[in-house]
């Protein structure tokens, strides 16, 4: 059994075979004391050996007689589900507060009635009760814990009650444990709230395995602090103004409980990172997410900038930060959900222009899921050989919606599955569908394509579609190969600092010849010191033409050949151009 259910059955024990009994019950700040002993309270109470019971706080009590009397008048009848009295007790301890005994007595009254007198004639009463004093660490200074201590033994030896303390051990009043041995028959400890969470908290079985999760591995406790996460989540699933899908509140779940754990418990990150700075850190847009932050970690500090420094110093935060959270969520990152998560928590704004482009968003992720476990069973029953009715139609469907994340020789075999089935109709349909995105995804890319990004895994026999790839893309290249396409591959390199390069590109390079790389090295670029010279220099060492056989030394002599025409007609350009061919030894030393 869990720790809770354990501790119910031992506590009902000891209240209905002990006569009477001095018991601390501790635990984490927040770990839900208070909650588990009224839910105890009120799972068991009609079943309790004892008549009366009470539940008294010593927050905001501030004397020994104010803490009697409070006991006294908060105590009621197990039979009750609630104090029926609570009322005109409420009003008769007003009038005790309201008397003013000096004015009454120096008018000559004799008053034999005083406060004090009042309070004992009530705690007379107290008797063989259940009785709950809470928040002992929260005790005021001018209550002494020893009077407290003595009143609970009191009560247990005296009165012949049944005392259950609650406190947070290591918070209490150091002079609670010159006392707590002398005073309890014994010590419980309630270690685990996650049997609360899920009984009282989470009210949904499909995301409390993501609570749990993240209970275990962050040993986080506080009861309030998952009330807090599922008060939040439920604003959000009520304003989300549609039904979301079971995966995305398990991500807008999963952001919740890290970016309010960040929020109310930053201490537990790192003594440096507040909330701001963790929001900071673990945003999308953050430099320390880019390629280029392996250029700053391999570069020198000396000769790196402030920005590059700042940088390197959020990397090590973040490197802080994930070592913590990793085992609950790996590479987190706040994006399109967290983004809304940390509106809601830092600002308390429900951005409705965000939510409604997120649920969209969350809608054809729905039906890519419902897709793609259409396509699980469509063939599982191929390959099960228990072909269901309509088999064809569904994984024409399932073909067609998957164009865009299904492989190419896959969608072959949908062609050959269907044309077996004797759906011909069908597959010239699909077939068609399958070219014209072909086409459209050469046209549409911003990179040059090349047949492996198509046919990742290689041509596999028979494959209908192979072929007329090739030809889409020689067609494209030829149709749309321009100089202006070469120079940007040249000046993405240079201006990168020979970093950024793709090596698809050498499809398009094999296509250069003398009279396009005149455009090129001529072409209209900023101007900077020595700028043209840097780039041509770049031109030379783009790593694809290493990957062409004899293209970066045709280009060389192209180049040679092309600075010489230029000397022929713009002459004044000759001392310049002939000072640095000497000086890279016809361009192939000193390029660095």
């Amino acid at each position: 059994m869990a720790n809770v259910a354990n501790l119910e059955k031992k506590l009902f024990e000891l209240i209905n075979t002990k006569d009477s009994f001095a018991i601390a019950l501790t635990g984490e700040w927040g770990i839900g004391k208070t909650h588990f002993w009224n839910n105890f309270c009120k799972k068991h109470r009609e079943n309790f050996r004892v008549k009366k019971i009470a539940y008294v706080s010593l927050f905001g009590i501030d004397s020994l007689d104010a803490l009697k009397f409070e006991i006294a008048i908060k105590s009621y009848s197990t039979s009750q589900s609630s104090d029926n009295l609570s009322g005109i007790k409420k009003v008769f301890q007003n009038t005790i507060e309201a008397v003013d005994l000096p004015k009454i007595e120096g008018s000559g009254v004799a008053l034999s009635l005083s406060k004090s007198m009042i309070t004992s004639t009530i705690s007379n009463m107290v008797n063989e009760t259940l009785i709950c004093i809470d928040d002992i660490e929260r005790i005021s200074d001018k209550l002494d814990i020893k009077d407290v201590m003595g009143l609970v033994n009191h009560l247990n030896l005296e009165k012949k009650c049944k005392v259950i303390v609650l406190l947070h051990e290591g918070e209490a009043n150091k002079k609670f444990h010159e006392y707590k041995e002398k005073v309890f028959d014994e010590i419980l400890t309630l270690s685990e709230s996650i049997t609360i969470i899920k009984k009282d908290i989470v009210d949904d079985n499909d995301l409390f395995p993501i609570y749990e999760l993240f209970y275990q591995t962050l040993n986080i406790k506080n009861l309030r602090f998952y009330q807090r996460v599922q008060s939040t989540l439920k604003i959000i699933i009520d304003n989300s103004g549609s039904e979301l899908s079971l995966v995305s509140k398990k991500q807008i779940l999963e952001f919740l409980l890290v970016i309010m754990f960040a929020h109310d418990m930053p201490k537990l990150l790192g003594s440096e990172i507040d909330f701001e700075s963790f929001i900071t850190i673990l945003d999308e847009k953050n430099p320390v997410f880019s390629d280029r932050l392996i250029d700053l970690k391999s570069s020198s500090s000396q000769t790196s900038s402030k920005k590059d420094l700042h940088t390197l110093k959020q990397f090590e935060k973040l490197n802080e930060i994930r070592d913590i959270i990793e085992p609950f969520i790996s590479n987190f990152i706040i994006s399109g959900w967290g983004h809304f998560v940390v509106s809601l928590v830092r600002d308390l704004d429900l951005n409705s222009d965000m939510a409604k482009l997120l649920n969209e968003k969350d809608t054809i992720n729905e039906r890519n899921l419902e897709d793609s476990r259409l396509k699980t069973q469509v063939l599982q029953e191929f390959h099960n050989l228990n072909i269901e009715p309509k088999f064809a139609e569904r994984l024409y469907y399932v073909a067609c919606s998957s164009l865009s994340s299904e492989q190419l020789s896959n969608l072959s075999f949908y062609c050959d599955i269907l044309e077996t089935s004797n759906r011909s109709d069908l597959a010239t349909q699909l077939e068609d569908h399958i070219k014209r995105h072909i086409e459209q995804s050469v046209r549409s890319s911003k990179s040059h394509m090349s047949i492996d990004d198509f046919y990742f895994f290689g041509k596999k026999p028979e494959d209908r579609f192979y072929d007329f790839t090739v030809n889409s893309l020689a067609s494209f290249r030829t149709n749309s190969f321009s100089s202006n396409q070469i120079l940007s591959i040249f000046l993405d390199f240079h201006k990168n600092s020979r970093r950024a390069w793709d090596s698809r590109d050498k499809d398009l390079l094999k296509l250069i010849d003398k009279d396009i790389l005149k455009q090129v090295i001529w072409a209209d670029i900023e101007s900077n010191q020595r700028y043209r010279k840097l780039f041509i220099h770049s031109i030379l060492l783009h790593p694809c033409l290493g990957d062409i056989s004899g293209k970066r030394e045709e280009i060389r002599l192209w180049i040679l050949d092309l600075l010489r025409e230029n000397i022929v007609d713009n002459p004044n350009n000759e001392p310049s151009i002939k000072m640095w061919l000497d000086n890279t030894n016809n361009l192939t030393e000193n390029l660095t």
